[in-house]
Formats: structure tokens, sequence, C-alpha cells
């Protein structure tokens, strides 16, 4: 549905004065008939009279949810202007059109018809004008988690009309571009996460938007250790947790001796009397498949032992409790 106001806009001189002024600057005098009035110029006098035109001010393009403007203008001394857009809400004001694009369409055509108050002349001009969208809903795609020293793809996306360009800036370095909507990115293994951020700029208004991922990388394990005591007595049961620094995490395998369990945490009673026991722990990355090992000896308690036989072929009684099972 179009819009249409219509104003009038008065100022200037009639074509009548402006003759009359033409006439005494040239240094003719105009003859005045006995009313005092000055004739009527005949026909032949008028045919020189100026045509009227109008023409459309305002810019090439708008863009959705900016509010616009757009005005007309003529060569009429006194003019009234009609005005319309078509589908668009428009509100007017004498020669001025003010409207907020709320939805995109390619093109939007602005009708401007000016009439001559006095000799209602009418001229009439339009003018097709470039709708514009966004950037807007600017996205990143790619991984959630970044192995080190491996390559990995992320692409930029938004919704642009008629298109976007892209930049690219990681961690706290130089905007890079050239690259259109993709980039490659290999994070070192000192790197604990990447920032990524992509900058959308409409190709034609220079509007942007940006969007921000914080992008984890795969590390550890590190600063693996078993938590336990160092000592432990016969008949007694004791835990044993191995742990260490992981992202995302790690899988574990502990053993003592020759028994092997899955977890990372394992419960054990010795009931002979051995010298020491000696537990591992192996830890590896779930995304990196990195791998790390630790060896704790524990000492067993030695009351009075010497007045015992020496059994050095001694069973050991292990009593495993797997308090986090995963599968390999």
């Amino acid at each position: 549905m179009d819009d249409t106001y219509i104003s009038k806009q008065n100022g200037g001189h009639s074509n009548r004065s402006r003759l009359l002024l033409l006439l005494l600057l040239t240094g003719l005098q105009p003859v005045l008939s006995s009313d005092g009035e000055t004739p009527e110029l005949d026909d032949d006098d008028n045919v020189g009279e100026q045509k009227i035109n109008c023409t459309i001010i305002g810019p090439d393009y708008v863009t959705v949810g900016v509010p616009s403007s757009i005005g007309c203008d003529s060569n009429c001394p006194e003019c009234t202007y009609s005005m319309s857009l078509d589908g668009q809400t428009a509100q007017g004001q004498a020669n001025v059109l003010a409207f907020t694009v709320n939805s995109w369409v390619e093109a939007l055509t602005v009708a401007c018809t000016a009439t001559d108050d006095q000799t209602q002349q009418t001229a009439t001009t339009t003018k097709k004008i470039q709708v514009l969208a966004g950037p807007a809903n600017v996205s990143v795609t790619g991984p959630n988690l970044m192995n080190p020293t491996v390559s990995h793809t992320y692409s930029c996306h938004a919704n642009c009309r008629p298109s976007c360009t892209y930049a690219w800036r990681i961690d706290k370095g130089p905007w890079i571009s050239g690259h259109g909507n993709v980039i490659s990115i290999t994070p070192r293994e000192m790197d604990d996460s990447k920032v990524l951020i992509c900058k959308a700029t409409n190709s034609v208004s220079g509007l942007f938007a940006a969007t921000t991922r914080d992008i984890a990388v795969a590390s550890g394990p590190s600063e693996l250790h078993i938590k336990g005591p160092d000592v432990i007595e016969i008949a007694e049961k004791y835990i044993f947790t191995c742990s260490a620094k992981c992202q995302p995490s790690c899988r574990y395998v502990s053993s003592v001796d020759s028994q092997t369990v899955r977890g990372n945490v394992i419960e054990i009673t010795v009931d002979h009397p051995l010298k020491s026991v000696t537990l591992k722990c192996e830890a590896q990355n779930t995304a990196s498949r990195k791998m790390a090992t630790t060896l704790k000896t524990v000492q067993i308690a030695d009351h009075n032992l010497s007045t015992r036989p020496q059994v050095t072929s001694a069973v050991l009684l292990l009593t495993f409790i797997i308090f986090t099972p995963f599968t390999l």
C-alpha cells in the first residue's frame, strides 16, 4: 500500500513580477493602463515561459531498521508537492518524506509530483532506492576444541544484503582480511585457548557487526601425581587417587605391581609383610590422545618383623574400587 502526502511550499515572485523587474533592469519603462495596472502580455509573450521540473534529493540506498528521509525540489516559485513511497509507512513534512524500512525488499520507488500554484503546471519524477540489510546474526562455526599443532578451519556467516565482507582477529593480533569467510588456525602447545573474532561488513553501506568465540585448546596430561600415604600398615585399607591437569579431560589406568584396573581411584589392603609396593598411574587426554605415566612407591610399616620368618614371596591382597569408570 502506498502512503502519499501533499504539501504546499510558498515563496518567490510571480512570473508577472519577474517580467516587470526585467524591464526595469534593461531601462525600459512598462506602459501603464488608465487604471494604473500593467497591461496583460499577449500569448506570444508567454511562449518562453519556463517549464517546471522536480528532482528527488536523497540517498541511493537505505538500510532495514535505520531511519531515513528523502526530499523533493522544484524550480517553481510557489509549489504544492505530492510524494509517495511504495509499501512503507511514511510521514511527510513540507517536501521531505521520513520513513523506516522494517523488512527487506529489493528496492523502493519514491515518486514526487510538483504543481505550480499559479500556472497549475505539474512535473513528476521517480527514483528507485536500493534496500540494504545487515550485517545481522553474525556467527562462527567450527570445532569447539582445538588440538595443538593441528590446523583447524572456521567459517563466519552473517545475514547481509547485497553482500558482506569478512575480517578476522585471533587473540590480540591484527585484523586479517582477504580470506573470505573462512580461516585456518593452528594452536601452539603452550596455548590454553584461542579467542577468535569475526567482523562482517556490509559491502555497500559499510555498517559492520562482530562476534567472538573463545575456543579451548587441548592440553595435558601434566602435573600427574598419585595422592595417598607414603607408608601403610598391614591389614588396613588405604585409598590412592591419581590426578592430572587435562583439558578437556583425561582417562586413567591404575595398577599395583601386576594388577591393573581402569580408573583413577583404588583401595588396597596388604595382609602379609612386604617391604614396599609400587603404584602406577597412566593418564591419557581424551581429545589429543597424549599420555603420561607416574609411579609411587609405598612402604609397608615394619613392626618387629625381625622376630618373624623372612617372607620373600608373600601374597599381596589388593582390593580395587573403581570410582570413575570409563571405556577406552
